[in-house]
């Protein structure tokens, strides 16, 4: 590749990388122009938990969908390249040998029966752009063990020069999306300075928390997380009442879930609510598992509430 040609896929790329900061489905139109400029490997983003070692969400361009489904459901918890996610220095790109040596990948159950089935993709390339708590979004790619000499250090210094734009293109779609996920509390009535609020997949799996929310995980005294990033009430009728609610949101004649309340260690209570994520929300704050489209989320909202605004809402209940 001439340097003229470089630099037009370069721009090619910084544009579809500045237009995802505002509409998350450029992503898919990204990772597309990013797989053919590197030479056709498979590409991703890719968001990971390394407290529960697990994805919680990721785009990807290349991979045989039967392998992708397989990660979501088993392999991800098992993925012999998350514990160098933790040890990359932020936003440098680097080469998946360089932190995991192919000596120790090629003992894993995942590199023979994940890595090695998809042709042998042992090469890696990969940068981390950002971290927050025990989470982390990186962009990276998977490369043919026979293409790995040719392809492999062209693919990290591409990498490289695009992690400050991906960097700030993940930076400003956060921001956007926590003033829409602000706007979507106060279209509910609710207060967000003191509103905990969680995004949750239709496993419960919390792909996002405000401020608020993560200080009450934090906390653990109202609710945590569980092995698989779960979010689990320690009060067991509200476990069970957010079960039922969050599997509502999923049935096409349900439009609204029915309010429940949450009671802390303290006796404090919660008013927790919640509503389904629409196409026609506004930006969101959390990468998509498997592209997912918001419709596939649902919102959680916690108010706290006094003992005499419970007692009023279960009386109005029984009227």
């Amino acid at each position: 590749m001439t340097s003229s040609t470089e630099d037009k896929a370069f721009q090619r790329l910084s544009a579809f990388a500045n237009a995802a900061a505002l509409d998350h489905r450029q992503w898919h139109w990204f990772l597309r122009e990013l797989s053919e400029v590197a030479g056709g490997i498979r590409v991703h983003l890719l968001v990971h938990d390394s407290d529960k070692n697990t994805a919680l969400g990721h785009m990807d361009h290349g991979y045989d969908p039967v392998f992708v489904d397989s990660f979501d459901a088993y392999y991800g918890k098992r993925n012999a390249w998350a514990p160098a996610y933790v040890q990359a220095p932020l936003g440098r790109a680097t080469r998946g040998g360089d932190l995991v040596p192919d000596e120790a990948l090629e003992q894993t159950e995942f590199y023979n029966d994940w890595v090695r089935p998809q042709e042998d993709i042992i090469g890696r390339g990969f940068s981390v752009l950002e971290r927050s708590n025990s989470r982390l979004t990186l962009v990276g790619g998977n490369i043919r063990r026979k293409d790995r000499d040719r392809l492999e250090q062209p693919f990290v210094s591409l990498l490289q020069r695009l992690s400050p734009l991906l960097q700030n293109a993940l930076a400003i779609s956060r921001v956007l999306g926590d003033m829409s996920i602000e706007n979507k509390i106060l279209r509910e009535g609710m207060e967000p300075e003191i509103t905990a609020l969680f995004a949750l997949d239709r496993q419960c799996r919390i792909h996002y928390a405000n401020r608020q929310g993560q200080r009450m995980i934090d906390r653990g005294d109202t609710v945590q997380q569980d092995l698989n990033s779960r979010l689990r009430f320690r009060d067991t009728s509200a476990l069970a009442a957010l079960a039922r609610s969050v599997q509502d949101h999923y049935q096409p004649e349900i439009t609204i879930g029915l309010p429940f309340f949450a009671r802390t260690s303290d006796r404090t209570q919660f008013l927790c609510r919640t509503i389904p994520v629409g196409e026609t929300d506004g930006h969101l704050p959390w990468l998509a598992a498997s592209g997912t489209p918001a419709a596939g989320f649902v919102l959680l909202l916690m108010s706290p509430v006094s003992p005499g605004q419970v007692h009023f809402r279960k009386e109005a209940r029984t009227d």
